[in-house]
């Protein structure tokens, strides 16, 4: 029967009107189901060519006799391949494609269907119309069809379903690319979803309401909006993910919400329905674990403990895991003792239920181990060392002997105990022999475990990551035989890869760590013996020995090893280095080419020679604009240039720094990131200005200083002046010479400057900046009475603010009678002598000094 209604004759589509009784014939499953059964029967004839065609092969190859030209055969042969990779490629493509209807007929049928389910505040109005308009109406067979909430039929509510499904199937397909088709799709499914919600709240029929909402349709739309999330966090705007992925997990609450399921009346609880809606929550949980936004942790430990309490504490330990992975990824200070609480949950959780679901694994104290390590805390060490003893003695636990033997610490547990010490335990020089003793013992435990306990032996065996972890902590503890150490360890690793070991074959970082640990060691001989081992990498790479051949991170190695080692001859030595190098690449006879990397390194070595440095960065454009090399010159470029001018011995160095650095801001608004100044910059040109005889330098550099500010306020962060910036006027102040005018108006820079430095609600005063006034007040005051009246005034607030320093002192002690005054009760009171050291004043004084930075 047809419509005669214009106003229910969709796009294409006729639409049947049906009886009072609003059951109606669905017109999308229909459309659906022949669809499926013309695929079927397609499918059937051509499986049925296929096998004849199989069946006329098999007898064609039975009736080859065996003199058949073997070129044929590799012929035929490649063709079966052909046709096999053809057909694979014809069924992926199969399964990609997406059949169905097309996105514009898809949102036809469900604004249709959508449009048949009226809100009962509004049936009364319409119905009345309806009813005229079916009064006046020729066809007896026709009549209305609206209706109202809790009249929908069981074929209805199919229908939605149908929907749901197939409006994700076409997100999913290669159709629906960009985030507004996703959104859409996403938000069709929510409709259709909470049209059978609020059927099932007014229906009638509950029984068949119940079974038509399943925790699969829920499933399907919180995967919808996931898809849209995912899109989004590869956009422009990274802020779409945690909204939609809020929005999906506001879907959780829609469904608690309906269904009861944080009801105590077990009788209105819905059992079946809460057991399989687990995976509903295990999608979001996912989803905010894999999330970065701020607070994702938070969020997803409280979807965890909805889902625990959703199913009554069985939960399997991966979910658990998860969230510790993600709050051990935030790298917040906190984030170690966060994942140890939820350790210690899990814990409890499996003695209160003892399901083995939900039994701590070795992924889960190695997971509080990595949160520890991240975290930076100064406890860390402590912290990671008793997460290990843990699970070296599970027993201490409670937990029983099958669980704890899934404890046992492996490779993981060790190397990011180890990982640890690297980053977080540099202040202990003893932190590298603790190293080589933690890999000792893991051998003696490898050697100790019983042979038939393979899977032990295996998981606790070194092997080269262990071993790059332990010369990274050499490297990074500064003990002064560091290099010597590494060079033991790398000895070890070829010894026993000689032996037999393939588990510690030294790679590509194993070199590239011993090189660099001898490069920062403060041997004299350093430079030639990391040349000395790269040409040992080089020889055991054509040899065979190693696979990974020397690399530009190995050659930048040693360049720093000169660079550090200081000098006109070290200098001399890295740029000899880098042009054999460079011209090698020329040559072809190389792969490797020197990167921007290898050219800092070098200017820096030349240290107070600005004019070498110079030479490198036009150099270094040279070759960009020949098309040779890509070196752009970064901000270590021009920052190592400006430390050359301001170490340099030429008069007109501040000058030549400060046309740098305007040199520097003009590229930066002409858009070139990569030169844009920051702080050290500043500092650098300040700090070029104070060590010259350059007349009025003190205005200079509070000019510089103000520049600082005034750029800062206009949105440039990096231009934040800090308190070594206020420290380094304060010296060019200090530094002043000349006439009586000039000195003055250093003084009233200084005050000023001080004076905005104490001001300041972000920036503490240190004793760098203390000592730099109290030289201002003794060299430039020459009234002795007003000269000691403001540098008792400084020496007082900075011993309130606890930075007397080694350099405060020292100006102190430029004046005698001053400096007894200040010091004399403290020195009767424990009997020391006039000269006095830092460390022998009362803490208090002395608690927030840092000297890493003094003078």
């Amino acid at each position: 029967m047809s419509s005669k209604n214009p106003k229910l004759r969709l796009k294409g589509i006729t639409v049947i009107q049906f009886n009072h009784n609003r059951i109606h014939r669905p017109l999308f499953g229909t459309a659906i189901d022949s669809d499926i059964q013309k695929k079927k029967t397609q499918a059937t004839a051509k499986k049925k060519r296929t096998n004849n065609k199989s069946k006329y092969r098999k007898k064609y190859k039975q009736k080859k006799t065996s003199s058949t030209n073997n070129k044929y055969q590799k012929h035929n042969k490649y063709r079966r391949k052909q046709k096999q990779r053809s057909k694979s490629a014809n069924t992926s493509r199969q399964q990609s494609t997406y059949e169905g209807p097309t996105k514009d007929e898809l949102k036809a049928l469900t604004e249709y269907h959508l449009s048949q389910n009226i809100n009962t505040n509004d049936c009364s109005t319409l119905q009345q119309q309806s009813e005229e308009e079916c009064l006046s109406n020729d066809d007896e067979d026709m009549s209305c069809s609206i209706c109202s909430y809790g009249d929908m039929s069981t074929q209805q509510m199919d229908e939605f379903a149908r929907l749901i499904s197939s409006w994700y199937k076409l997100q999913s397909s290669k159709e629906m690319k960009s985030r507004q088709d996703k959104l859409l799709a996403a938000e069709m499914a929510e409709q259709c979803l909470r049209e059978l919600i609020e059927e099932r709240i007014v229906g009638k029929n509950i029984l068949a309401n119940n079974n038509r909402i399943t925790t699969d349709l829920y499933y399907t739309v919180i995967k919808s909006w996931l898809n849209v999330a995912d899109n989004g966090k590869f956009g422009k705007n990274k802020s779409y993910y945690s909204k939609d992925l809020l929005h999906a997990t506001s879907l959780l609450d829609l469904m608690e919400r309906t269904h009861d399921m944080n009801s105590k009346d077990e009788s209105s609880r819905d059992d079946k329905f809460i057991s399989s809606s687990i995976k509903c929550y295990a999608t979001i949980l996912d989803g905010w674990c894999k999330s970065k936004s701020p607070g994702s942790e938070a969020k997803s430990e409280e979807i965890l403990h909805r889902m625990t309490s959703i199913g009554g504490g069985a939960v399997d330990v991966r979910y658990y895991n998860n969230v510790m992975n993600r709050i051990a990824s935030s790298g917040k200070n906190n984030a170690g003792v966060e994942a140890e609480r939820l350790l210690n949950q899990l814990i409890d959780l499996y003695k209160k239920n003892s399901n083995k679901a939900s039994a701590p694994n070795r992924n889960s104290f190695n997971t509080v181990i990595k949160a520890y390590a991240n975290s930076g805390d100064k406890e860390s060490s402590t912290n990671v060392q008793r997460i290990l003893n843990m699970m070296e003695h599970p027993e201490s636990l409670g937990l029983p002997d099958s669980i704890a033997k899934q404890i046992i610490p492996d490779k993981f547990s060790y190397t990011s105990i180890l990982n640890d010490w690297a980053y977080n335990g540099s202040d202990d020089e003893n932190v590298g022999e603790r190293a080589e003793e933690l890999i000792q013992q893991m051998y003696d435990i490898y050697n100790k475990s019983n042979s038939d306990d393979s899977d032990r032996r295996k998981d606790v065996k070194p092997d080269t990551v262990t071993y790059n972890a332990v010369l990274k902590v050499w490297g990074k503890c500064g003990h002064p035989d560091s290099g010597e150490r590494s060079i033991v360890l790398l000895g070890d690793m070829i010894q026993r890869y000689k032996d037999g070991d393939s588990n510690v074959t030294p790679d590509d970082v194993t070199y590239n760590s011993v090189i660099n640990n001898i490069a920062n060691s403060k041997s004299e001989d350093s430079p030639q013996r990391a040349m000395q081992l790269l040409e040992e990498m080089e020889s055991s790479y054509e040899s065979g020995l190693i696979k990974s051949k020397p690399d530009i991170i190995s050659y930048n190695s040693v360049l720093k090893a000169f660079a550090k080692q200081g000098g006109y001859t070290s200098a001399k030595r890295a740029e000899e280095m880098l042009n054999k190098l460079e011209e090698s690449y020329d040559a072809r006879a190389t792969t490797i080419q020197p990167d921007v990397i290898s050219y800092n390194i070098v200017i820096s070595a030349w240290g107070g020679d600005a004019n070498k440095a110079v030479a490198l960065l036009d150099r270094m454009r040279y070759r960009t604009n020949e098309g040779k090399a890509q070196l752009k010159p970064d901000i270590t470029t021009y920052n190592s240039i400006l430390n050359a001018w301001s170490q340099s011995t030429d008069r007109n160095a501040p000058v030549k720094a400060l046309g740098l650095l305007e040199i520097m801001l003009r590229l930066h608004e002409g858009g070139d990131t990569s030169a844009k100044p920051d702080v050290q910059s500043f500092t650098t040109v300040i700090n070029a200005f104070s060590k010259s005889k350059f007349p009025r330098k003190a205005r200079q550099t509070r000019d510089l200083l103000k520049r600082m500010k005034s750029l800062n306020d206009k949105g440039q962060i990096k231009m934040r002046p800090n308190v070594f910036v206020y420290a380094a006027v304060l010296n060019a102040c200090a530094y002043t010479f000349g006439r009586s005018e000039e000195k003055e108006e250093a003084l009233q820079v200084a005050i000023e400057t001080y004076d905005e430095l104490q001001a300041s609600m972000d920036i503490e005063t240190n004793h760098v900046a203390y000592g730099s006034f109290i030289r201002v007040c003794r060299r430039l005051i020459s009234d002795e009475s007003e000269r000691d009246k403001y540098i008792t005034r400084v020496f007082r607030q900075c011993c309130n603010d606890g930075q007397v320093g080694d350099y405060v002192l020292r100006q102190l002690r430029a004046v005698p009678s001053l400096y007894k005054s200040l010091l004399q009760e403290y020195i009767d009171e424990y009997g020391y002598g006039d000269d006095v050291v830092y460390q022998e004043l009362p803490k208090r004084w002395t608690c927030n000094v840092k000297e890493g930075r003094g003078r």
